[in-house]
């Protein structure tokens, strides 16, 4: 069944890229996923449920491919660079390939909540473990303080960036703020 979900979430990403949140249908992701409508419906009750499972499925591979590439990372510079592309350009990227991006983005935050939720603490637990590992003299709490920093801001930058460029922008001053952060933190230790 997680495979067929896995299908069904790169089928609906794709369709909502091509036509929008409101103008897919249920019968253009079973089109897409080339299962049938009754299938899909055997998966996701409805339009709400897909998104729902989308957002689950998102969620789990961008936090898989970040940890990866985080298992890459030279150094602590390296590794927020790494975090700052799954967790703020990719899902920014996706959103803004899509037609109406900004009714997505209205539509959908009231729809996944929960997986919003549960996203940002796996991102957070995430980002607290990086600062730890390249700063292993950091304070657990101080951390969990800059992960959670770094997640809100996100969400703030994601929202406020209207070009890729201008995202970039804010996406260097806030790797530039957390540098800082964690460097006067290991002075005053």
């Amino acid at each position: 069944m997680e495979n067929k979900d896995k299908i069904i979430t790169e089928a609906a990403l794709a369709q909502f890229a091509r036509f929008g949140l409101r103008k897919t249908t249920m019968q253009d992701v079973a089109d897409a996923a080339q299962i049938s409508r009754q299938t899909l419906y055997n998966h996701v009750a409805n339009k709400d449920a897909l998104l729902q499972l989308v957002a689950r499925i998102y969620s789990a591979d961008n936090l898989h491919r970040c940890q990866m590439a985080l298992h890459e990372a030279g150094d602590f510079s390296q590794a927020l660079d790494d975090l700052i592309a799954h967790f703020v350009m990719e899902p920014w990227q996706t959103i803004h390939a899509m037609p109406e991006a900004d009714d997505f983005e209205v539509v959908a935050n009231d729809i996944i909540v929960d997986e919003i939720r549960e996203a940002t603490i796996n991102k957070m637990a995430l980002i607290s473990d990086t600062i730890c590992r390249y700063h292993p003299d950091t304070n657990k709490g101080e951390a969990e303080a800059i992960a959670r920093l770094f997640c809100a801001t996100a969400a703030g930058m994601k929202s406020a960036a209207e070009t890729q460029e201008a995202l970039i922008g804010l996406c260097h001053t806030m790797k530039q703020s957390i540098l800082a952060v964690v460097t006067s933190s290991q002075q005053a230790a």
